[in-house]
């Protein structure tokens, strides 16, 4: 993890920190905490020409994370800088101080990380511009096609509909909308709060997306795969249910009920184009990667009665025992289904293929791929 209290130190010592009155952003590369990594300071009003500065910046850089301090500025070098931090898989972090404001908010939410400090100050409205009358004084209209490109742009990095809005309600002359970690929470942005040098990932603040996947991946399970992983329905429905409790209980029931209607829609698809072996492994293997118990407690066979490297390896690996289970049940389905020189066929290449497995040993890699490729000869 990135020592924060050396970016200050850093920081400081490069002197990125320019006068208040500065018309253009400054926009700087110092080292981090490792040789492969930057980071790229930019301070100030971003201007037009800011994104080809910050684009031969990141020529040099393979990992940066991006340091922002901006009340804003021009929307389409914004959207720019915002775009190249997407493609290059860079991480965004606004700490305490003057914040990032307007566009510089749409450059930090880019981030393929998002580091903010608790007390952060970070806030959005709508895309404006200025318009000169006659008698010389100035007003500012919001901007149509600008807020449409902002949109387009939040859209693409995966912003959610609730957030999109938010970024684009507030007018000119109104208060400039905050965001806050609750208000991330609840916007569907996953953000890292950095305190000091304690980190909290956005796993401690669950986001209404990430609830609604978590029920509907366990009613996936219940309904749609325990006869291909066999775990226990009980412990199914109940956590089913209480992941519905939660999401319920923490946001909007309109919101909730909206993403879990979209999310089943999707889970549909999703099943249809994959099938359904593979699409319930990997249901089952996302909900352990949020820290979820899927009521499997081990493979197929009884590991007290393990009596290979194998076997020990298998039952020695989460992540191998979904994938026996659901072995174990299209082999068991083909053999029934199988007759004659059919069967005599198939038990061959069965042990053809055991044979191959075990020669992975303890290699939990090479075992996972034998089980894959073995599903994939089944047609899965």
């Amino acid at each position: 993890m990135f020592d924060f209290r050396f970016f200050r130190v850093a920081a400081l010592a490069a002197g990125i920190f320019v006068s208040a009155d500065a018309r253009a952003a400054e926009i700087l590369m110092i080292d981090g905490m490792s040789a492969d990594q930057k980071i790229i300071m930019v301070r100030g009003e971003i201007v037009r020409g800011d994104d080809s500065t910050f684009f031969d910046l990141t020529e040099q850089a393979e990992k940066a994370i991006v340091y922002l301090e901006s009340p804003g500025g021009d929307v389409a070098t914004g959207l720019s800088i915002g775009a190249e931090i997407a493609l290059r898989g860079f991480t965004t972090l606004v700490l305490e101080g003057p914040g990032c404001h307007s566009i510089c908010a749409v450059i930090w939410v880019s981030g393929v990380r998002r580091y903010m400090g608790p007390r952060a100050d970070i806030s959005v409205h709508a895309a404006y511009e200025l318009v000169k009358k006659e008698d010389g004084t100035v007003f500012a209209p919001v901007s149509g096609a600008a807020n449409a490109s902002i949109g387009a742009y939040l859209n693409e990095v995966g912003l959610s509909r609730e957030a999109i809005e938010y970024f684009t309600t507030a007018r000119p002359d109104e208060t400039l909308l905050p965001i806050t970690p609750e208000i991330a929470q609840v916007l569907d942005i996953e953000v890292y709060l950095q305190d000091g040098s304690e980190t909290s990932p956005p796993s401690d603040r669950p986001t209404p997306s990430q609830l609604v996947e978590v029920m509907t991946d366990y009613m996936v399970l219940m309904t749609q795969c325990n006869e291909l992983i066999e775990a226990d329905q009980g412990f199914l429905d109940a956590q089913s249910k209480a992941a519905v409790k939660v999401a319920y209980d923490t946001f909007d029931e309109r919101l909730i009920a909206r993403l879990f209607s979209h999310q089943v829609q999707t889970a549909k698809v999703q099943m249809s184009e994959e099938g359904q072996v593979r699409f319930c492994l990997r249901t089952e293997e996302n909900l352990r990667a949020h820290g979820k118990n899927t009521g499997i407690t081990g493979p197929s066979f009884d590991c007290g009665l393990a009596a290979s490297e194998t076997e020990t390896a298998i039952c020695s690996s989460r992540d191998l025992w979904t994938l026996d289970r659901v072995m174990s049940r299209v082999y068991f389905y083909y053999k029934r289904m199988a007759n004659g020189a059919q069967a005599s066929a198939f038990l061959n290449t069965q042990r053809s293929w055991l044979t191959r497995r075990d020669e992975c040993g303890g290699d939990v890699a090479c075992l996972r791929e034998r089980y894959s490729s073995r599903l994939f000869d089944f047609g899965f």
